[in-house]
């Protein structure tokens, strides 16, 4: 089954939660073309890859990275991020504040607060090292680990497919599903390292991605990377993502990883 999308910009500040069939917002946001060329960009960086078992990131991740990781290495992730993707990351914000008609950008530390650093939007690249897997179970709480420079509202989360291999690419996603069972899962497959052998099939609906498209959502209906077939071994699952919240005393949306 495949999610409804919802284009009323109006909404995207209001409708986060719920049943994420109801709350999908899709933006275009790159070309095949300029697609393409990142994730040309984004091989051509390998060494500065980070190993997160079945996958790895480009960037520091909040949701994986311990408090410690994530402020020692979000100052070079950054620097590579700015320094060879600087337009991508432009057109990123530039397409959310376009289309929720709020000023948006990087998750900043305004007040110098110290161990506060937050990593710009990165790299999710996954490879045939995933065959049989998914992603974890699981659900977005990530702003729970971020420093917020004042209050936050409505935190959500992105994903931008870059590259797919040819057996696509997607998301699994349980609207129906109680937050208590989820919770349990979640908690059981914990082990796991983001191996989600386990996921249930029961209830679990399909959103196919497509290439320069952008996915926003509420994380906190459980979710996981679907595993849709086997990757060649010269092919990557390659994402831009990361999360975002609105900040209501700036009338701004900032965007993190």
């Amino acid at each position: 089954m495949m999610g409804s999308v919802n284009l009323n910009r109006e909404d995207f500040l209001n409708k986060f939660g719920g049943r994420l069939q109801d709350n999908f917002h899709v933006l275009d946001t790159f070309t095949p073309e300029d697609a393409a060329e990142i994730a040309d960009q984004v091989l051509v960086l390998e060494d500065e890859w980070t190993d997160r078992g079945f996958f790895h990131t480009l960037g520091a991740s909040a949701y994986i990275d311990t408090p410690a990781q994530y402020q020692e290495n979000t100052p070079h992730g950054n620097d590579v991020l700015s320094e060879y993707f600087q337009e991508p990351l432009t057109t990123l914000f530039q397409t959310f504040g376009q289309f929720a008609r709020r000023n948006t950008g990087p998750l900043e530390n305004p007040h110098g607060h110290p161990d506060a650093q937050a990593a710009l939007p990165g790299f999710h690249i996954v490879g045939n090292k995933a065959n049989g897997r998914s992603g974890m179970f699981h659900v977005d709480m990530p702003y729970q680990r971020v420093y917020w420079p004042g209050p936050f509202m409505h935190p959500f989360t992105f994903t931008t497919l870059i590259a797919t291999p040819a057996v696509g690419a997607g998301l699994w996603y349980w609207d129906d599903m109680p937050l208590e069972r989820g919770m349990e899962i979640i908690e059981a497959t914990h082990h796991d390292s983001r191996t989600a052998h386990s996921t249930p099939e029961e209830g679990r609906s399909f959103l196919a991605y497509e290439v320069g498209k952008t996915y926003i959502y509420s994380g906190r209906v459980p979710h996981a990377i679907a595993n849709v077939g086997d990757i060649d071994p010269d092919e990557y699952r390659i994402t831009l993502q990361g999360h975002g919240a609105y900040l209501p005393e700036d009338d701004y949306i900032a965007l993190y990883f």
